[in-house]
């Protein structure tokens, strides 16, 4: 937030307290949330993160039931999270009841850390308008990061009269994609000054002081590996391009693809998308090395000859998404090829984007005979500057504080 806008906000407000805000995130199981919200710094906002699952998914990841008390950590010093482990279908069947516990964490935390602040919620999922009817807050911001009726198909019309309440309802809609931001402001126009597209924010601990003109240090898990290192980083699933993946992986048979996340679970006899994925997955230069920890991943950007992103161009979740590889890749300079999606077309300048196969093997082959070198290496690491995630934090705070009160009625 900016003197201004704090300024602003304390003529809007009356009391000794009020130029105080209490920010509360509802919720931060997306590790792009967690680092944007987690890195607010104003002396005036106290910041809390949670972290919200059932417990199935709590079980999953490992999370001993002894554990799930969910306890308030400070973890800065205007910073709390607190992991909140809630009965099977809280959100979806049961969010009045679900939202109870989120609601009574929130002002257990406003009274005992951040008295007499003026309460701002930020709403992750449409289902947390029920979590907002229940606290009340002073401001409101729905931060949208996917078209959510792709993870509940079943219930895609609750969540569409959900996502117009809340948006129509909320002080600001915050838009990942601008494909969404589009989207919303055509089906809801009423709404549509409120509605912004913001990218994700760069996590300020993954952007050097300089950028990589050369491939950094080769973590030592893959040193052994021949270079040029054609790399990506997320989920191995059907959203991958797995025909285009097999391609460079046969084109450039002295490269090294390499794939950084969880492999998908292939059957014995795999069948369409998944004969693709085994396919390419059983090449000799094709190293699918498993899942790294978080705050590792950007020591394997940083060695990359080029960073990929071969996603698939009609997957629904690939059209309606803002690729987190972009912000991921962009503070290391490295080169950057991507396929046409919706959201990669907007940053044409800064790197490639192929229409289709042909062309991004052509992409593929013009910077690595360039020494893997694309000439917008500076480029990339100003941007990724320019939108370190306090940066992107403070603009979203910008824009709430100074937006007029929605109509809740």
């Amino acid at each position: 937030m900016t003197a201004g806008s704090t300024q602003r906000l304390r003529a809007r407000e009356v009391g000794p307290a009020s130029s105080r805000v209490a920010l509360a995130v509802a919720d931060t199981n997306f590790y792009t949330t967690k680092h944007l919200f987690g890195e607010v710094e104003n002396a005036d906002v106290d910041t809390l993160l949670l972290d919200c699952v059932d417990y199935r998914n709590a079980w999953n990841q490992g999370r001993p039931p002894w554990r799930w008390s969910g306890r308030l950590e400070r973890c800065g010093p205007r910073h709390w999270e607190r992991d909140l482990v809630l009965p099977t279908g809280w959100m979806k069947r049961f969010p009045r009841w679900g939202m109870r516990p989120i609601a009574r964490a929130i002002q257990s935390w406003r009274a005992a850390e951040a008295p007499g602040a003026s309460l701002a919620l930020v709403m992750t999922y449409p289902h947390f308008v029920f979590l907002r009817d229940q606290l009340r807050p002073e401001r409101t911001v729905y931060y949208n990061i996917d078209d959510y009726t792709l993870y509940w198909p079943r219930s895609a019309d609750v969540v569409r009269r959900l996502e117009r309440r809340i948006v129509l309802e909320s002080d600001l809609t915050v838009c990942v994609a601008r494909r969404r931001a589009d989207e919303l402001r055509a089906a809801i126009p009423e709404a549509a000054e409120r509605i912004r597209h913001l990218p994700h924010g760069t996590p300020r601990d993954w952007i050097p002081d300089a950028p990589f003109l050369r491939p950094g240090r080769a973590p030592e898990d893959l040193a052994h590996l021949p270079r040029p290192w054609l790399g990506f980083v997320g989920s191995l699933s059907d959203r991958i391009d797995w025909r285009l993946v097999d391609r460079l992986a046969t084109d450039f048979p002295a490269a090294s693809i390499v794939l950084i996340g969880s492999p998908p679970a292939l059957p014995v006899h795999p069948q369409g998308p998944l004969a693709d994925a085994a396919r390419c997955l059983a090449r000799p230069n094709v190293h699918a090395v498993g899942w790294r920890p978080q705050h590792e991943i950007s020591r394997y950007y940083r060695a990359f000859d080029i960073s990929l992103i071969p996603y698939l161009i009609d997957h629904p979740f690939n059209i309606a998404c803002c690729p987190t590889k972009i912000m991921d890749t962009m503070p290391t300079g490295r080169p950057i090829v991507s396929t046409a999606l919706p959201e990669c077309r907007l940053y044409e300048s800064l790197f490639d984007v192929a229409v289709d196969h042909d062309a991004f093997v052509a992409a593929v082959g013009s910077i690595l005979a360039r020494d893997s070198n694309d000439g917008r290496c500076l480029e990339r690491h100003a941007w990724a500057r320019a939108h370190a995630c306090p940066r992107v934090a403070e603009q979203i705070l910008d824009w709430v504080l100074d937006a007029p009160p929605a109509n809740r009625a």
